[in-house]
């Protein structure tokens, strides 16, 4: 009988307890890399968003009256206006250092916002004026 004993206690499968512990725990590893996956990407595109954002300057407004887009005295008092306005739109402000000063004088952000201010009005005589007179350098033609 000790013989038939152990050929059952030999058939009889063993029990086993399973834990689902090493299939959760791969599981969390796997959303956890999926999660640091997300916020690379997310710290990659996020500065190029913000930059954008940054590089746009400033909305100053500048006014002006129908006579200063033909008459070419008023016409020179409203680009200075508009140089302010887009140095300012640029970032200038009072109590910066003299070479930050001459950065932003000197920006593409100072050159592009003035040619495109002055191109919105649509006025010839501005547009003239301000090809005539570079507001960085001085007059670039002679003028009658």
């Amino acid at each position: 009988m000790s013989q038939s004993v152990t050929v059952i206690a030999c058939l009889r499968p063993e029990a086993r307890i399973s834990t689902p512990i090493p299939e959760i725990a791969k599981a969390v590893g796997v959303l956890c890399v999926i999660f640091v996956g997300l916020l690379l990407l997310m710290a990659i595109h996020g500065p190029a968003s913000a930059q954008d954002i940054e590089d746009r300057p400033d909305q100053v407004s500048v006014s002006y009256i129908r006579q200063d887009l033909s008459d070419p005295i008023r016409a020179r008092r409203l680009l200075v206006r508009v140089d302010r306005a887009a140095l300012k739109a640029c970032g200038a402000m009072d109590g910066l250092s003299i070479p930050t000063q001459e950065l932003i004088i000197r920006s593409d952000c100072h050159h592009e916002t003035f040619n495109r201010t002055v191109k919105a009005f649509h006025s010839p005589t501005l547009t003239h004026l301000a090809d005539a007179i570079d507001l960085w350098v001085g007059p670039t033609t002679q003028e009658p």
